[in-house]
């Protein structure tokens, strides 16, 4: 009878493969704008003949609603082409006697840091806003569907994150036109601009939204210090009547290129393990805005961290932790171990110790050229753990290390006033930078 006995099948369900995520926004396209360094020698690029045919951009559907990248004429009488310190991709050079105007498609990418008084502006009316807002605070909210709202009356597409629509249902019912994404967009060939409200956190989430190259930032203080919301939430409505150029004056926006480190991290066996995640194969890529910290972790013990400086063996720390921040993180955890405040226009990356068990271990500034790799040695007693921009990554075992370049996908932020105000006034009011009474 045994052998007559049917096998039972396995009863255990098997594990459904998910669906790859379909795109929301291919519809959208982005509208191109130009980047030029202010002074008087600054020339406007000619602007590019309209779209006969100027498309709903929160219609649905394969049209799109933006230029095409065929579209912008060739102007003969600029046809002179050289270098400049500017290189993005899918972009168009246009060069003068006088200046090196850059005209931009699906977000900005920079070869070089030298970027000071930087003006933009948009060929056209900006069609599609991202906006990203701090969770959490109702009155917030209620501020982001009156803006919501504005922007819709006035034919931009306004476009929210797909976990605020989760939260929020209501939303869908108030703000008709709202569109979301999916992770199979291209988030810089659809958005025009990101407007953040809330703090720091805010934008620096927002940010981490772009994988690659970003479109302008503007950002609403709303958060508790504000360093990189230069930007007024009483004054919306006038600021984005004058940033859409409602009234048509032309105006030119003053512009921060604010530098981000490409970070990518190696594991000694070939298969990372990273937090919250399955393990990967493949080296882990990371945009940073603010700073890299590989610490000692959960171990009581020091870290112990070899650091090369292009290839060249510079240091050994024995310490908490070693921090490697931009101009925009200079002002964040890198200040309060000790790290000098950096211009954003000065290119530049900090090399900043935290409780290093030595006399002498100052912070440094590097090369913007320069790619540092920070190795957990394998005499050391424990491994070590990385964080960048205040959230954990992954643990780095004996032998695992990581490199840290300059970005060539920097954040452009939108200036209320200009690069060296903004910041001043940062440092000024969040810091009380210098305060004290004047002698007599």
């Amino acid at each position: 009878l045994s052998s007559l006995a049917v096998p039972c099948k396995s009863t255990t369900p098997q594990k459904l493969e998910k669906p790859p995520p379909k795109p929301l926004l291919s519809d959208l396209r982005s509208t191109p704008w130009a980047i030029w360094r202010d002074g008087p020698s600054g020339q406007f690029a000619r602007e590019p003949e309209e779209e006969k045919e100027d498309k709903d951009p929160c219609q649905t559907g394969s049209g799109s609603s933006s230029l095409h990248e065929d579209s912008v004429p060739e102007d003969t009488s600029l046809k002179q082409r050289h270098s400049c310190p500017f290189l993005a991709s899918d972009t168009c050079f246009v060069a003068t006697a006088r200046e090196c105007p850059l005209l931009v498609r699906g977000g900005l990418t920079m070869s070089s840091k030298n970027s000071r008084n930087l003006m933009m502006r948009w060929y056209g009316r900006p069609r599609s806003v991202l906006m990203v807002i701090k969770q959490g605070d109702e009155k917030l909210m209620a501020t982001m569907q009156d803006m919501a709202d504005w922007l819709s009356s006035v034919g931009v597409c306004v476009v929210l994150e797909p976990q605020v629509l989760s939260d929020q249902p209501c939303l869908k019912t108030r703000l008709k036109s709202v569109r979301t994404f999916s992770e199979a967009d291209r988030l810089n060939d659809c958005i025009d601009l990101v407007i953040t409200i809330g703090g720091d956190g805010t934008l620096t989430w927002a940010v981490s939204l772009f994988r690659g190259a970003m479109p302008p930032v503007l950002s609403f203080a709303a958060g508790s210090l504000g360093f990189l919301t230069p930007f007024s939430l009483d004054g919306w409505v006038s600021t984005l009547t004058q940033l859409l150029d409602l009234r048509q004056t032309g105006r030119q926006l003053p512009l921060t290129c604010r530098m981000r480190l490409q970070v990518v991290v190696h594991h000694q066996s070939g298969v990372l393990p990273r937090n919250g995640q399955e393990s990967s194969s493949k080296p882990l890529r990371i945009q940073c805005l603010n700073e890299v910290l590989v610490h000692r972790g959960q171990t009581g013990s020091l870290a112990k961290l070899d650091v090369q400086v292009d290839g060249e063996r510079v240091t050994l720390l024995q310490g908490d932790g070693l921090i490697l921040a931009t101009p925009t993180g200079s002002t964040a955890y890198s200040l309060a171990a000790g790290g000098s405040m950096v211009h954003p226009g000065v290119p530049a990356i900090l090399l900043t110790p935290v409780s290093p068990h030595s006399l002498s271990f100052r912070p440094a500034m590097l090369p913007q050229s320069a790619t540092v790799t920070v190795t957990v040695p394998m005499s050391a007693r424990s491994g070590a753990a990385l964080s960048i921009d205040g959230k954990d990554i992954c643990q780095l075992q004996l032998g695992d290390y990581v490199e840290v370049s300059m970005s060539p996908n920097p954040v452009p932020t939108i200036c209320c006033m200009n690069e060296t105000k903004d910041w001043f006034s940062s440092v000024h009011e969040s810091l009380q930078w210098n305060r004290r009474k004047e002698q007599k």
